[in-house]
């Protein structure tokens, strides 16, 4: 007889134990999830080792995920900063795309297959971008009001990609009946975002029933999002953008403040359930084969988004806001949880194999592994820049930044 429950002590234990000793080295606890889910899945004690249950807990997790970051969303931040936010959002994609291409001279792809890499490499993520900018104190603040609109323009961006992407998986080349489609999903998600930026707030349906009860608050919720799901899928769309259209509609109405403080508990189980199916998913044999393309991909996409974000970010922002494009930069630098759907997507399309889809989930568990390098450069540049206020230009800044001196806290 399987002993399915001691499985699911042991992974939960392993995670929580994980996340602990992460955040005790001052790290992400996200990070520890990554970890267990390498520990419990097929690369060593193998207590999960079916690769589609793995997938089926990931989508799931994603799908949740998608519908409280809906529900988060600062739209009335968004558009006090958009005409920032959008272009340089497409003008990343633009350089993302251009690097990969430029990459296919040398190395051997598919024309579908530089476009996915370019999506995957475009998207940053916003759990870890939220995370660094709470711990610097500046997610408030217009530098992190900044940061949080491109955030909210890639994630808005990411319905046509995941749509793109499964077009791409044709065989007869692109399949021309994504288009109406993606058309219907951008104007039905712009319509709703114009609609949800109004003044006044969206009233639910049972909302007043729902209220008198509060152990049907979170249930109520969970429905909203299911059902979402269930009917962007049976439209043809990606079930997760009927979960982020859903948390959409509940951040903007009369029940968001009733909502949150019930489903907050859900969220860090869920960061959990998904960062522990990444984990579970990274193949060291893989990674043993590849460490050469695996380090080469994450060292260039990592300074190549860090660098490109400062540099539009100065380029659309007042000249006297470079501590702003420079935190934004590091904010945004590593590849987002979404970009996983993306690679799962492609891999169920047939965009790309076995091993190159799991090469570009190691490089994408390893760039959030890799956050905490990056939120001890961003530690020291808020403190120089904003707290000492001893540097005056970034290159100042920088060399106080990387240099051996030790910067003294004035606070």
């Amino acid at each position: 007889m399987p002993h399915h429950f001691f499985d699911i002590g042991i992974i939960t234990l392993l995670a929580a134990l994980a996340a602990i000793f992460l955040s005790r080295l001052q790290q992400l606890p996200m990070i520890g999830y990554v970890i267990a889910g390498v520990i419990i899945g097929p690369a060593l004690l193998g207590i999960i080792s079916d690769e589609k249950e793995i997938a089926f807990v990931a989508e799931i997790g994603v799908i949740l995920l998608l519908f409280i970051l809906g529900m988060e969303l600062p739209l009335e931040s968004f558009k006090k900063s958009y005409k920032i936010a959008v272009p340089v959002t497409f003008a990343l994609i633009g350089l993302s795309l251009a690097m990969v291409f430029a990459i296919g001279f040398i190395v051997e792809m598919s024309v579908a297959q530089k476009i996915v890499y370019g999506f995957i490499i475009s998207l940053s993520s916003t759990a870890v971008a939220v995370k660094l900018l709470a711990n610097v104190g500046l997610l408030t603040k217009g530098t992190g009001q900044i940061a949080v609109s491109v955030l909210i323009a890639q994630d808005l961006l990411f319905v046509p990609m995941i749509m793109l992407t499964n077009a791409l998986g044709s065989e007869a080349g692109i399949d021309l009946a994504f288009i109406p489609k993606m058309l219907i999903a951008t104007a039905l998600l712009i319509g709703l975002i114009l609609y949800l930026s109004r003044k006044e707030k969206v009233q639910l349906m049972f909302e007043n029933t729902v209220e008198k009860h509060d152990d049907l608050i979170p249930v109520a919720a969970l429905a909203w999002c299911f059902v979402g799901a269930g009917l962007s899928e049976y439209a043809g769309l990606s079930p997760a953008f009927g979960a982020f259209l859903a948390g959409l509609v509940i951040g903007n109405s009369y029940s968001k403040e009733m909502v949150m403080p019930k489903i907050e508990p859900m969220q860090h189980v869920l960061l959990m359930v998904f960062f522990l199916s990444i984990g579970m998913l990274i193949d060291f044999g893989v990674i043993a084969d590849n460490l050469l393309l695996i380090s080469g991909l994450l060292v260039a996409t990592m300074l190549f988004k860090t660098i490109a974000c400062i540099t539009l970010l100065k380029l659309f922002l007042p000249q006297d806001r470079w501590r702003c494009s420079f935190v934004t930069g590091l904010t945004i630098g590593q590849i987002g949880e979404f970009s996983f759907i993306i690679a799962a997507a492609a891999l169920a399309n047939g965009i790309f194999d076995d091993e190159s889809y799991k090469v570009i989930i190691a490089v994408i568990a390893l760039s959030l592994a890799l956050s905490p390098l990056w939120m001890a450069i961003l530690h020291r540049f808020v403190q120089i820049s904003y707290v000492d206020k001893t540097a005056h230009a970034l290159k100042s800044a920088l060399l106080l930044c990387f240099s051996r001196t030790r910067v003294v806290n004035s606070r």
